[in-house]
């Protein structure tokens, strides 16, 4: 039986999507009201315009990177996703990280 792969295609999308949405309350302080969405928004509208920004932040945040980090790996890595281009520099560095982690 063979595992469909997911389908991401802009650079973007991976890192909103992948790195940076699913763990957002580790980047920003979480409130009950709109303040954390406008926050999530300017960041996510800041790494649609450079992606690169998301090294950055998880060299400011090592918790969020190991977090995000470790999923991938159980996921299968960044094989796991079709059509990034792997010369990507963020993907480079996930990549790299991924290498540098041992299996639990």
């Amino acid at each position: 039986m063979g595992m469909k792969m997911i389908e991401v295609v802009k650079i973007e999308d991976f890192v909103i999507g992948q790195l940076f949405r699913p763990y957002a309350t580790h980047f920003i302080e979480y409130y009950e009201d709109d303040e954390f969405y406008k926050k999530q928004r300017k960041i996510e509208n800041a790494l649609r315009k450079n992606p690169e920004l998301i090294i950055e932040m998880f060299c400011e945040i090592p918790e969020a990177k190991t977090l995000v980090i470790n999923r991938l790996k159980k996921l299968g890595g960044i094989k796991w996703y079709r059509y990034l281009d792997m010369s990507n520099p963020v993907i480079q560095w996930v990549n790299e990280n991924l290498e540098g982690i041992e299996d639990e």
